[in-house]
C-alpha cells in the first residue's frame, strides 16, 4: 500500500478530496437555483390560482372585489393554496437570496430575515381567511385584517432595507434606486388604503389591492431571475 505521504498518495488524494470539494460545491449552487427559481414561481402560482378562482366565481369584479374575498369564491380553497403555497416558496427565496445578495453577514441576515417575515404573513392569510362581505366580523376576520395591516407597514420596510442592502453590495448597486422606487409606491399605495374602506375609493378596491400585492411580485420575480441568471456564469 503507497502511504499517502508519498509524493504519489499526496496527488492521490489531493485529486480525491479536490473532486470532491467540485461536487458539493456544485450540488451547493443547484440548490442555490432552485431557492433562487422559488422567488419567481412564488408571484406566479400565486396569480395563477388566484385568476382561476375569480373567473369562476359568476358576479366577481377584479376592480371592485378584494382578493382575500376569493376565499368564498366556488373554487375559494385555491385562493388558500395559493396564500399557503406562497408561504414555504417565499421562506425558499429568503434563504437563496440570503446567500446571493449581501457583501457582509449582517446585510445577508436582513435579506433572510425580511423575506422569511413575508412568508410568515402568506401563510396568516392562508391560516385567517377573511370574513363573508356582509357577515359581523368574528375574531379570525379581525386577526386577518390585523395581519394585511402587518403587510401594508412590513413591505415598503422590506424593499428599503433591501435598496441599502443592494447600495452595498456593487453587484446589486444598480437594484438599488429602483427598489427604493417600489417601496415609495407601497408607500402611497398603503396611503391610498383607508380611501378604499367606505371611503371615495371603494368601488376601486379590487384594483388598488392588486395592484399593491403585483409591485413587491413583480419585483421579486426580476430579481430573482436576475439571481438565477448571475449564478449560471458563476
Amino acid at each position: 500500500m503507497r502511504d499517502a505521504t508519498t509524493p504519489g498518495g499526496t496527488a492521490r488524494g489531493g485529486f480525491a478530496s479536490g473532486r470532491g470539494f467540485v461536487r458539493r460545491r456544485r450540488f451547493a449552487l443547484h440548490g442555490t437555483r432552485l431557492l433562487l427559481a422559488c422567488g419567481v414561481i412564488g408571484p406566479v402560482v400565486f396569480w395563477v390560482l388566484g385568476g382561476v378562482a375569480a373567473a369562476t366565481w359568476p358576479g366577481y369584479d377584479v376592480i371592485t372585489d378584494s382578493i382575500s374575498s376569493l376565499v368564498h369564491a366556488p373554487l375559494g380553497w385555491l385562493q388558500v393554496l395559493a396564500f399557503a403555497i406562497g408561504a414555504p416558496l417565499t421562506l425558499a427565496w429568503a434563504v437563496g437570496a440570503g446567500r446571493v445578495i449581501g457583501v457582509a453577514a449582517r446585510d445577508r441576515n436582513i435579506v433572510r430575515a425580511v423575506f422569511a417575515i413575508q412568508a410568515a404573513i402568506a401563510l396568516a392569510f392562508a391560516l385567517l381567511p377573511t370574513d363573508a362581505a356582509g357577515a359581523p366580523m368574528t375574531v379570525v376576520g379581525g386577526l386577518h385584517l390585523l395581519t394585511f395591516y402587518v403587510y401594508a407597514v412590513s413591505t415598503p420596510i422590506s424593499l428599503a432595507a433591501t435598496a441599502w442592502v443592494f447600495g452595498r453590495d456593487p453587484a446589486w448597486r444598480p437594484w438599488a434606486r429602483p427598489t427604493a422606487g417600489a417601496a415609495a409606491l407601497m408607500v402611497v399605495a398603503t396611503l391610498l388604503v383607508p380611501l378604499t374602506i367606505s371611503g371615495p375609493l371603494e368601488a376601486w378596491l379590487g384594483l388598488l389591492e392588486r395592484i399593491y400585492v403585483a409591485i413587491p411580485g413583480a419585483w421579486q420575480a426580476v430579481v430573482a431571475l436576475r439571481a438565477l441568471r448571475a449564478s449560471r456564469s458563476a
